[in-house]
């Protein structure tokens, strides 16, 4: 018999102080926190979360923190999270889009998610593809970790057409949120 264990779920509020919290850890900090979390089963992450950007990889390609800003920072469309909308488990993949505060289009780049090996190990992580949507040039992963009920710490990759492997990015957050919210 399977046991359903309840979630904590945010307020808008709530997750924005942890976001906030978490914006001040550094990169290191935030290795450490990833590689101690667990991959999140579809319950845990289900709906809608909020969501905020955290450290860059000092590594990053240069291209992608002018770029990062142009998608996801920006006054007209800003990042507010993602949505996962279609069951998940091992073996089968589920699916969700991303959430931005824009009211012409507020859910767009769709994923394809998936329990797999992180890149950079061995250890399971719940991964986001957005590689299999036609028009687009980047080959895109996420992998998310919980690091606390609710809470998810993620890894965004990238990879051009002519790149051998995956760039880390950056790291980002995901709080789910009530259902009122």
């Amino acid at each position: 018999m399977a046991t359903t264990r309840s979630v904590e779920r945010r307020s808008r509020e709530g997750a924005l102080a942890i976001i906030s919290k978490l914006q001040r850890d550094s990169f290191d900090d935030l290795d450490l926190v990833f590689e101690q979390g667990t991959a999140p089963s579809f319950d845990e992450i289900e709906g809608d979360t909020a969501g905020g950007l955290l450290a860059w990889h000092p590594q990053a390609p240069w291209w992608s923190k002018p770029l990062g800003m142009v998608c996801f920072d920006n006054p007209l469309s800003r990042w507010a999270g993602k949505a996962f909308i279609k069951r998940f488990s091992e073996g089968e993949t589920g699916e969700g889009l991303n959430r931005f505060h824009n009211r012409i289009k507020p859910r767009r780049f769709p994923f394809v998610t998936r329990i797999e090996s992180e890149i950079a190990g061995q250890s399971p992580c719940l991964t986001l593809d957005y590689c299999r949507f036609p028009g687009t040039l980047f080959s895109t992963r996420d992998e998310l970790r919980t690091i606390e009920d609710g809470v998810f710490l993620g890894r965004a990759y990238s990879k051009l057409p002519w790149d051998k492997e995956r760039w880390f990015l950056r790291y980002f957050v995901l709080c789910a949120l009530s259902k009122s919210d």
